[in-house]
């Protein structure tokens, strides 16, 4: 089965465990936690990301970046890269994977992604301006 947006929005319901609501082609799903994922079905693959924080909290980008360089493969199935968001940059980790993936591998790279962002959010914790926050 080749994923659409409207049968992942159907899946990710259906699986009961989060919020999922859809704005144009963006999927919102929401955890338990409150954190919101935005699933996009494009012409060659499903990308799952979340918004970690924006580059405007970060003390030293270049220090960050490094870390992130050496330390992300510590969350499995996610990376992460920069988007800009509205007028600022933001730091966002992702999932991607194939149209053609079964349902089970969908949902597993929601929900790791959701638990990765726990563990990306603790690692760079420190390199975070907290005033910022």
């Amino acid at each position: 089965m080749a994923w659409i947006t409207e049968t992942i929005k159907e899946l990710l319901t259906e699986h009961g465990l989060w919020e999922v609501s859809l704005e144009g082609s963006c999927i919102t799903v929401t955890n338990d936690e409150g954190i919101d994922a935005f699933v996009y079905a494009g012409e060659r693959q499903l990308i799952v990301e979340v918004p970690l924080f924006p580059e405007a909290q970060v003390i030293d980008v270049n220090a960050l970046n490094e870390k992130i360089l050496q330390t992300h493969y510590y969350a499995p199935l996610s990376s992460i890269y920069k988007k800009a968001i509205g007028e600022q940059k933001y730091y966002v980790a992702f999932g991607a994977l194939s149209l053609d993936s079964k349902a089970e591998v969908v949902l597993e790279e929601v929900n790791t992604l959701f638990e990765n962002v726990d563990e990306f959010l603790e690692l760079y914790a420190d390199d975070l301006n907290r005033e910022a926050a």
